[in-house]
């Protein structure tokens, strides 16, 4: 379940893709820079998309062996003593208050925060959010009796059960990395009863439970069917790109595009420019480069400038037919994809969205072509940075999700960083990543590798060309130089907006 839909795979033990389904959600924005879900549309989804999987493998449902959910970690839910919802979930891309996250952290102190959770303070934690709903919804606080992330709630309407995994707590800014534990430190000064938090029960390949038949039916499966306590999304779509032994890289693309290189030492980045959670396989961890607005950015061109007129074609696959007609470098038109600040590489929350160098003669397709290379051109850094947190700089780069199915996509990004390219047949990374989790639940294989062997079958691999590459690289040294002016009017308009 991710921050604007939820995808839903049935595969077979050889990792063969019987069924995909995806189903989306509003995300309402009630005022300029909010953020929020509904979290019975997670409910929902999640019901739904099972079922229609089921239905469009044309399996019996007592075949299916195993259950996984896998989902974003960093919302929460708000439930009163009658377990009903009290406000709607607040999204990580929110940006309501971030004077107001600022502070908070301030308070708490960042490095203690980084050493405790091993998590970059950034708006969108539940922490800062927390403390926006007490100054702001005090009457919905005042009744919630459970607090929830998006993936227990969901199991919890399947199951009743109250109880989280060792990896799903990990982005909320209230764990204790090392302890694998809710930080009494943290929940203390900020007067957040601990049994308001879910008890910490599972590792992700555990059996949570078995569905009962009322479960069961909304879902389209068997009563009794394995249900796995699941994790994170980021972490379970490394495992499903094969991500499980020290110093492996994968980059996971959606909404934001995620690298993550594993590791087999809790040491947080003191650095404050990676995320460290735990993995979804023993004794794993997993460092976490977001760089945001990536997907975001070709979603809302789309939502307002997008393809129009025939109804029966992706619209995003006509916009990446158009740019692929443009050449390299988009006849020197730039994008700066920051529609929701800037993380990695840049690390800059005044940072907004920028079209740089427009002319007259440039076209919608120009537009989305600069979109698709600036998103590229945040790789090569990354990878540089990767290196500190992994050892050797990898020979490869392994592409997940929406983005991968984009075979112009995949080579503009391939001559940027000068490295092949390569993507699994199942491009759902966290789904397949759920995948194998409901196989071990369900006792199919010995461990995360075996399963991972038999179940991610390769896909397509892209080499770079040397002439794009060369090319690339006057372009990319132009687009780092304007950046640095236009980091220079984020910094103005700061100002300004203080002084008025």
């Amino acid at each position: 379940m991710g921050t604007s839909s939820t995808k839903t795979i049935l595969v077979n033990m050889r990792g063969e893709l019987l069924a995909a389904v995806r189903q989306e959600y509003p995300m309402y924005r009630p005022h300029p820079g909010w953020a929020e879900n509904d979290p019975d549309d997670w409910v929902k989804a999640v019901e739904d998309s099972v079922k229609q999987a089921v239905e469009q493998a044309a399996v019996e449902p007592s075949r299916v062996k195993g259950l996984c959910i896998v989902a974003q970690r960093d919302p929460i839910v708000l439930l009163d003593a009658d377990d009903r919802v009290l406000a709607p979930s607040i999204s990580w891309t929110d940006r309501r208050d971030l004077h107001g996250v600022e502070q908070v952290y301030e308070d708490f102190g960042h490095q203690r925060l980084i050493e405790t959770t091993g998590l970059i303070p950034v708006p969108g934690l539940t922490l800062p959010n927390i403390y926006w709903i007490r100054r702001h919804r005090s009457e919905a606080w005042q009744q919630t009796r459970r607090i929830l992330a998006t993936k227990d709630y969901v199991l919890y309407r399947l199951t009743g059960q109250i109880a989280t995994d060792t990896s799903t707590p990990s982005r909320q800014m209230l764990y204790d990395l090392r302890k694998e534990a809710w930080s009494e430190w943290i929940c203390q000064k900020a007067e957040i009863d601990v049994d308001l938090l879910p008890p910490i029960k599972y590792r992700p390949w555990e059996v949570w439970g078995e569905l009962s038949p009322q479960a069961a039916e909304r879902l389209g499966l068997e009563p009794g069917t394995v249900l796995a306590a699941g994790g994170g999304d980021d972490p379970s779509a490394a495992v499903g790109a094969g991500a499980i032994d020290v110093g492996d890289v994968v980059v996971g693309t959606g909404t934001a595009a995620c690298f993550r290189v594993v590791t087999d030492r809790p040491t947080p980045d003191s650095s404050g420019q990676a995320d460290l959670s735990p993995h979804l396989v023993p004794e794993r961890y997993v460092y976490e480069l977001v760089v945001t607005g990536t997907g975001t950015s070709l979603r809302w061109f789309n939502d307002t400038f997008g393809a129009l007129g025939d109804e029966q074609r992706n619209p995003y696959e006509r916009l990446l037919e158009e740019a692929g007609e443009v050449p390299a470098g988009a006849d020197g038109l730039l994008f700066y994809p920051y529609l929701e600040g800037a993380r990695a590489p840049h690390f800059n929350e005044d940072a907004t969205g920028v079209f740089f160098g427009i002319l007259t003669s440039h076209t919608r397709a120009h537009c989305v072509r600069a979109i698709v290379e600036a998103v590229a051109f945040q790789y090569p850094p990354l990878l540089e940075m990767l290196e500190s947190y992994g050892g050797a700089a990898p020979d490869e780069i392994i592409l997940v999700d929406d983005e991968a199915r984009s075979e112009l996509w995949n080579q503009i990004k391939a001559d940027v960083v000068g490295l092949p390219v390569r993507t699994p047949q199942v491009l759902y990374g966290a789904a397949l990543g759920a995948a194998i989790l409901a196989a071990l639940a369900a006792g199919l294989f010995p461990d995360a590798a075996a399963a991972a062997e038999a179940m991610i079958i390769p896909g397509e691999r892209y080499r770079p060309d040397p002439q794009k590459h060369a090319v690339y690289q006057k372009v990319r040294e132009r687009y780092d130089r304007v950046y640095e002016f236009v980091d220079d009017a984020y910094r103005a308009a700061r100002q300004a907006a203080y002084l008025s």
